[in-house]
């Protein structure tokens, strides 16, 4: 078993470690305040706030890097992930006002406004047959472009649906 210098101990291994450093990340967000919560990799989170925007940011090891813009901007602020939240509120508002960040979309069924496309369920999920799309109120999908969610959205309109992206 590998040793990872930020493990508790040393039989901790990187998907616990991992998921106790974005809890933490989660934590550094929700204890000021903010509606997040993070996508993607479990290793290489995508930060969305409020469901409207990507944080330009990272995690790496203990530490979550607030960036000038997305993908390649410099660091601005950097905050160590530790158990009790050092960082205010009023750091991490300086940190996202001095920063670019991403729009995201999602996918909505018009005149709802409030149910989201959530992901996708199969009559026969055995055997992936039947794919049907499923909308719910919370943690839509998120598309990073939008073109992407144009195109989800086409799809599912060709199928019946009434969605629009936004």
């Amino acid at each position: 078993m590998a040793y990872f210098p930020n493990a508790t101990n040393k039989y901790e291994d990187l998907k616990s470690l991992v998921k106790r450093r974005n809890r933490r990340l989660l934590s550094l967000f929700k204890h000021n305040g903010f509606n997040v919560r993070l996508i993607g990799d479990p290793q290489k989170p995508a930060v969305i706030w409020d469901e409207e925007y990507c944080i330009s940011g990272y995690a790496k090891n203990f530490d979550f890097h607030f960036t000038s813009q997305p993908f390649d901007g410099e660091v601005i602020l950097t905050v160590k992930l530790t158990e009790s939240i050092a960082t205010t509120r009023v750091e991490i508002e300086e940190a996202l006002e001095t920063a670019e960040h991403r729009k995201v979309f999602k996918v909505v069924l018009d005149k709802t406004n409030d149910l989201y496309l959530v992901g996708y369920n199969y009559i026969d999920p055995e055997n992936s047959v039947g794919r049907y799309p499923v909308f719910a109120k919370h943690k839509p999908k998120i598309y990073f472009t939008e073109d992407k969610a144009v195109e989800i959205a086409d799809s599912l309109s060709e199928l019946g649906y009434p969605v629009k992206v936004i």
